[in-house]
């Protein structure tokens, strides 16, 4: 009985082993399960972080690359901008990172050899087929391009080698006393361009036009706007296409004037002590300095220089044996917006035929000193005449008939600084003289040897408030 007992027992506890053993095995498997979702869930949070730390860094390294292949190009965005290029542009922007267009390079090509915004805009607009089509005509007809640009095309993206040929092209057509010069174009893809486009590229790279900054120039790439920026700034510097009647550009730094931020740039003919004098200002919350109107105005700037130093140089060379009201009143009309003054015109040649008065001289507008005082633009003339004769010192210039009180020259010999008015008609652009007294105009009338006549009711109302 005792061993039927024990027999029992033994095979309870068999079987209470067995049950433990699977408990523990099944237990022993939840923990290798839970131990691998665990590792799969720590491998899947360290892919998620290794994915991200990848496109991080690809990012970064993309955002650098990019950098470091636009950065050379962003000084140009701003000089585009003072040199009034940038409006060039279908949108108006300089942006290095922005694409460029056929018809548009082929603008900016054309505006930049020629120094202007507005070619051809006296042409019926109802032939401009699309955007820029009147440029891209003006440059098949200037063989600047031999393509066929048109509507179906004229927005696709130009090709670096393309632009370079346009700008050559440019330089050959309206800048011939530009010689072509030849260098050793170390550039591995060199050999892929055709002989006019290797000649092109030469010159450009000659003359510092474009820069290598690889082994390759990779002209089949489509251009950005960096790129042709440089081509913009260094082209009008090299060559002076932005000054006028052949001024050089001012790079000695003993010449750059304190206050060159004041203008789009200086010339080498006009000493930098012209340039500091500061602009007259009228009302000041509309004054534009000249670096701000020479980006608003400059495709008028020919006809300021031209109107302002021919009407000088008219009333600066006076002999009371040949003056006449009608010949005077010829020679000086068209530089005003309105008739000269009829009552200055009879009253001043009276003067000299009577006083017999000879005078010589001349004028030269200061490039670029153009600027608006806030009610007038302004152009700084330097202004030299000798009095060869008179038997009076009173109101010597025609001038001076545009006020009643009277100046009196005191030296026989003058070389005068002024800032003379300028004014636009009304619904026009177009920049005409305004009759203003010379007086008012003088930068320096405390020693420039004239005297004008005290106005006493003007006087006394300013010792009464004092």
């Amino acid at each position: 009985m005792f061993k039927k007992n024990i027999k029992k027992n033994e095979e309870i506890s068999s079987q209470l082993s067995n049950k433990d053993k699977l408990n523990a095995a099944k237990l022993n498997n939840a923990s290798i399960k839970e131990k691998i979702k665990r590792k799969r869930i720590k491998l899947g949070i360290i892919l998620v972080i290794l994915t991200v730390v990848i496109i991080a860094v690809s990012g970064f390294l993309i955002t650098y690359l990019s950098n470091m292949k636009y950065k050379p190009y962003v000084k140009y965005e701003e000089k585009m901008k003072t040199y009034g290029f940038e409006k060039l542009y279908d949108n108006g922007s300089a942006k290095t990172t922005e694409s460029v267009t056929k018809s548009e390079a082929l603008k900016i090509a054309l505006g930049t050899v020629l120094n202007t915004n507005e070619i051809l805009s006296g042409i019926d607009t109802l032939e401009n087929e699309y955007t820029n089509s009147l440029w891209v005509e003006f440059a098949k007809n200037s063989a600047i391009t031999k393509e066929d640009i048109n509507i179906n095309n004229c927005n696709d993206k130009v090709k670096y080698i393309d632009v370079i040929s346009y700008f050559e092209n440019c330089k050959l057509k309206f800048l011939t006393e530009q010689t072509v010069k030849d260098t050793e174009a170390k550039l591995k893809d060199i050999d892929k361009y055709t002989v006019e486009q290797q000649t092109a590229i030469k010159d450009m790279l000659a003359n510092e036009i474009i820069s290598k900054l690889s082994n390759n120039l990779k002209g089949d790439e489509n251009i950005f706007k960096g790129q042709l920026n440089e081509l913009v700034i260094n082209f009008v510097e090299k060559y002076n296409t932005i000054t006028l009647s052949g001024d050089k550009l001012n790079i000695n730094p003993e010449k750059v004037p304190s206050n060159a931020d004041q203008y789009p740039y200086t010339i080498t003919t006009v000493d930098k002590s012209v340039y500091e004098i500061p602009f007259e200002s009228e009302f000041s919350p509309r004054a534009m300095n000249a670096k701000d109107v020479y980006a608003y105005k400059k495709e008028y700037y020919p006809r300021i220089q031209k109107f302002s130093e021919e009407f000088f140089n008219t009333i600066l060379n006076i002999d009371y044996r040949t003056i006449s009201e009608e010949g005077l009143k010829q020679k000086i009309k068209s530089y005003f917006i309105f008739a000269p003054n009829e009552f200055a015109i009879k009253s001043y040649v009276k003067h000299v035929k009577d006083n017999e008065i000879v005078i010589e001289g001349k004028s030269k507008l200061q490039v670029p000193i153009i600027y608006y005082d806030g009610f007038s633009y302004r152009a700084r003339l330097k202004l030299t005449f000798e009095i060869k004769q008179s038997k009076t010192k009173e109101n010597l210039i025609y001038l001076d008939y545009l006020h009643v009180l009277k100046k009196t020259y005191t030296q026989n010999s003058y070389d005068l600084l002024v800032d003379y008015f300028l004014s636009t008609a009304i619904g026009s652009d177009n920049i005409y003289l305004k009759e203003v007294e010379l007086y008012k105009a003088i930068l320096d009338t405390d020693k420039c040897g004239i005297t004008k006549e005290i106005d006493n009711e003007t006087y006394f109302k300013q010792e009464e408030k004092q």
